[in-house]
Parts: C-alpha cells; sequence; structure tokens
C-alpha cells in the first residue's frame, strides 16, 4: 500500500519515480479502444517479470471513467 511506502524510513519518492498523474482527454469510442490496447500493449511485457535482486516491486494502477461533460 502507498501509505506503507511513505512511512519507510527508507522512502525516496523522487529516486522510485513515485508520482501520480490525471489527464482530461476527450476521445471517441474507437480512439479510446486505441488507446486501451495501446495501454495494454505497454504493460503486458512485464506483467510476467520475475523478481531480481535488480527489480523493484511497483503497484501501478491505471483508473479511466468518464467525467461530466462541460
Amino acid at each position: 500500500m502507498a501509505f506503507g511506502y511513505t512511512r519507510r524510513d527508507s522512502a525516496e519518492p523522487i529516486a522510485d519515480a513515485v508520482g501520480y498523474r490525471q489527464h482530461g482527454i476527450w476521445v471517441s469510442p474507437d480512439e479510446l479502444q486505441e488507446l486501451m490496447t495501446g495501454l495494454r500493449n505497454a504493460i503486458l511485457p512485464v506483467l510476467s517479470n520475475e523478481a531480481t535482486p535488480e527489480r523493484s516491486r511497483y503497484l501501478l494502477s491505471p483508473i479511466l471513467f468518464p467525467s461530466e461533460s462541460q
């Protein structure tokens, strides 16, 4: 859990690339499908990575939902 991370004495958010981004985007249904496919394709290669001394475990939590129309 992220809160556990921030309580660690060894936490280094900048060095560990900790971050949160939120972008408002306007997309058609086809563009949304293309975006989702691209995200899946970007993540898929690392999903099967096994733990090694060189690897740190990260939690990646994409959230996508429609916002109110403006």
